[in-house]
Order: C-alpha cells, then structure tokens, then sequence
C-alpha cells in the first residue's frame, strides 16, 4: 500500500470449522462477518476474529510467510498454506470462505490437530538420522553439489503435511506413512554418508510403506515447494529394485507381483493379468476372489493365465529386457 493512500476494505465472511472434543457437541461451522484489506489472507482474517470477536478460536501459525507450515487447513474444501490465501481470491460470489481442519487427523481444538498423529509419528518411524558405516570417520565428507542435489531438495520439506492432506490412500488406511515420511526417508537413502541404506528400504518396504502408494501424484501437486513427493517414493522403489530389495518380510507378494509383471512382459510383449493374479496371490487366495472371477467371466473379462498370445514387436521388448538384465549387477 502506498504511502497516503486510504486502505481499502473489502467484505468477507469467514466460516469457521468449531469443535472442542473435550467439551463435548457435534462440530459446526461458525460465520464470522468481516471487514478486511483487499490484500487480507486467510490468517489475517482468523487473527482479527481472535483478536477482536472472539478470543475462544484456537489455531496455528508462526512464520506468516509461507515458510514453516504450521498454518496448513482446508479452505474451501483444498488444502493451502492460510497465510497464503488471499481472502479476495478465495471467497465464493456469496463473499464466504470456508476454513476446516485438514481431513484424516484427530482435531484437538477447532482449527488444531494432532500434528504428531499426522506426521512426526511416521516421520520417527523412518529412522530421520545419518546412520554412517563408521561411527567415528578419520576425517570430513567431501561430496559435490552433484551428489548432495537430491539431499537438498529433499531438505527443502518444512513438513506443512499438504503431501498427506492430499494422498488418496491415506483416507482408506490412515497408517500408511505416507508421502511426508517417505520423502524423509528418501533424504537418507539418497546421502552418500548414509551407511544403512539396505535396512531402510527393507523397512519402508513393509507394509504400509512405499509399495502401497498408488502414485495418484496428488502429494506432488499439494506440495507448494516443488519436491516430488510421489517422484521420491517411485525414486525410492527404483533404488529398492536395484539392490534386489522388491518386498518387505511380511508382504512377499510384492516381490511376486514385481517378477510375474516383468515375466509376463517379456514372454509376451504385454501383460498376462491371469497369470500376474495367480502369481502374486497364489492359488489359496485366488479362492477367495472366485466370486469376481464369476462376474468378469459371465461378462466375457476373464483373462485366462497362460494362454496369452504375443503382440507384434514382442521379440523387441523381450531383447530390452536382456540386455538390462546383462547390465544389472
């Protein structure tokens, strides 16, 4: 705002998610009419409200700057950063704007959720420290700026959570690590001075770990520093893969899964889905799935294992395939 000039005022309504479990009640929504510079946010609107209508709204915030990410919430049904949101930008023709807790966590008080739920639990879980081979090196690490690049855009995370709030699986299966974890855990398989490399990937490799990811790519499209978080976690298969690492203990179908996709391609040219089912899951469990497997046959969808012609150009694909396997280790 220049100097002299009269601050411009604009009219909003702000409503406000208004929950206190231990108080008990249903959680509603409460609109708060506001006047407010044009260049207001969303956190300058909750301030004002605290500060001049109602001192009982509890919610976070630190750097109002968009670097620490304490204050991430839904507004208006997407998760944003509030003191990035323009409240002129974000409100509907009606003048509102709709501010909720982000989904999939436990709220502790209106706009304050349990953040150790959301991530420092999964964020511990993935082990967040250097491991080196030796505890006491003779000297200094010397790496490039070549060797450190994947390190430090890892690093950029300040763990504002937008990456969980937008995963598709979380919803189904809230301990999922999800993207935030994972992409810690991509920070120390990636440093050259990290000596537990294997142990990591075998244990993001659980279940509930980096193969249940769907690579929707929604975390890459939440995540306002530009990190890749679904780039990470296919980052972190890829390096799995590449040190024979394709299933944690408890989910061998994984691995199962891996190596009949692969068979399948190179005998054929394309995907044998029978076989690929009856591989992964095994006859037992094939079982189980008859009922569906009587839908797609009456339907006419039944792939049938084995018997799967090659596509031209299958020869192609199967001489690719041998001559990664000649490189691989």
């Amino acid at each position: 705002m220049e100097a002299g000039r009269e601050t411009v005022l604009m009219q909003a309504t702000l409503k406000v998610y208004r929950h206190d479990p231990d108080a008990g009640g249903k959680p509603t929504f409460q609109p708060y009419p506001l006047e407010l510079p044009e260049d207001a946010t969303v956190l300058d609107g909750l301030v004002k409200i605290r500060e001049e209508l109602d001192g009982t709204l509890a919610f976070r915030a630190s750097c109002n700057r968009g670097f620490c990410g304490e204050c991430t919430l839904r507004i208006n049904r997407g998760g944003r950063l509030a003191c990035m949101t323009r409240v002129a930008s974000a409100r509907t023709k009606e003048g509102e704007v709709t501010v909720e807790p982000i989904r999939n966590v436990r709220v502790l008080k209106d706009l304050v959720y349990d953040v150790d739920q959301l991530l420092w639990q999964k964020i511990k879980a993935v082990e967040p420290w250097l491991q080196p081979t030796v505890s006491q090196p003779e000297r200094e690490h010397v790496l490039s700026d070549e060797q450190l690049r994947p390190v430090r855009n890892a690093m950029k995370c300040y763990y504002c959570g937008l990456c969980d709030e937008g995963c598709s699986v979380i919803p189904f299966d809230n301990t999922f690590l999800g993207p935030a974890a994972l992409t810690k855990a991509y920070r120390f398989v990636s440093d050259p001075r990290d000596g537990a490399r294997a142990h990591r990937l075998r244990a993001i490799g659980e279940p509930r770990g980096m193969w249940d990811c769907v690579h929707c790519f929604e975390a890459d499209e939440h995540c306002p520093r530009g990190i890749g978080p679904t780039h990470r976690i296919m980052d972190l298969r890829d390096a799995a893969v590449g040190m024979g690492i394709k299933s944690g203990t408890r989910n061998p179908q994984v691995a199962r899964h891996y190596d009949s996709f692969a068979a399948s391609v190179k005998a054929s040219g394309w995907l044998d889905e029978g076989r690929l089912a009856l591989e992964t899951w095994g006859v037992r469990r094939i079982f189980d799935l008859l009922p569906v497997a009587w839908r797609a046959l009456r339907r006419g969808k039944l792939p049938t294992p084995y018997r799967h012609p090659k596509r031209p150009g299958a020869e192609r694909i199967s001489r690719i395939f041998e001559k990664v396997e000649r490189r691989s280790p």
